[in-house]
């Protein structure tokens, strides 16, 4: 059943594919909504890849991460209504940025026992 730790990532990689390849961009509400769209998606790349596949160093991580987002970007190119970017891929290398830092983060408190979980909830619910 360990496969099934790697359902997360997999499930953020067609949504990043599917999003960065599709022949006409996302819609937008306001100026530059779509580097938000790639710093959050791949934050998640980089974060579920990290706890999908444990043993993986980091910098592979990194590595895997930043190679998946300039492919897009390549791609992108070859796409009729699509441009890569260097804003894009500057907010990709941002996501893969937050999205490592959260996930040493997370492993970081999950090595320390989670401390502090337990206290917080008590003293939310008044007890």
């Amino acid at each position: 059943m360990q496969y099934l730790r790697a359902l997360p990532f997999l499930a953020v990689l067609l949504v990043v594919l599917f999003t960065g390849l599709r022949p006409d961009p996302v819609p937008q509400m306001f100026d530059h909504q779509d580097k938000l769209h790639h710093m959050a998606g791949f934050a998640a790349f980089a974060f579920t890849l990290r706890f999908s596949f444990p043993r993986l160093h980091w910098l592979l991580v990194v590595l895997s991460s930043l190679t998946a987002a300039l492919a897009i970007e390549l791609l992108q190119g070859a796409l009729p209504l699509r441009t890569p970017s260097f804003g894009d891929m500057l907010a990709n290398c941002l996501g893969v940025v937050c999205g490592l830092s959260a996930s040493l983060l997370l492993r970081w408190w999950l090595a320390r026992g989670g401390e502090g979980a337990g206290e917080a909830g008590a003293a939310a619910s008044g007890a």
